[in-house]
């Protein structure tokens, strides 16, 4: 802008996910690492930072897998979703 402020103008687009929607019951948060690996994550940790209403995409390179990805993908799925092949192994970074 002309007055040196910069303006957000991000579209995060109808249905961006949250990281407190995944403390909704029945609800978990999952981290799927390009190497196919996937694991539950528990957001507690970034709940008490205050990141409760930050959109899942920006902290998917706050995760690091076993296989040294810095980043994973992350969802919101149902509890009664069980993981595929080689469950776990993400963990949060920072």
């Amino acid at each position: 802008m002309a007055d040196g402020w910069r303006q957000r103008t991000e579209d995060l687009g109808y249905g961006a996910a949250r990281l407190g929607w995944a403390t909704a019951a029945r609800s978990s948060l999952w981290a799927r690492c390009a190497c196919g690996r996937e694991a539950v994550i528990d957001p507690k940790a970034w709940i008490a930072q205050g990141l409760g209403r930050q959109v899942l995409h920006d902290l998917e390179d706050r995760l690091r897998c076993v296989c040294g990805a810095r980043r994973a993908g992350l969802e919101i799925r149902g509890l009664a979703e069980a993981p595929g092949a080689g469950a776990g192994g993400i963990h949060i970074f920072r």
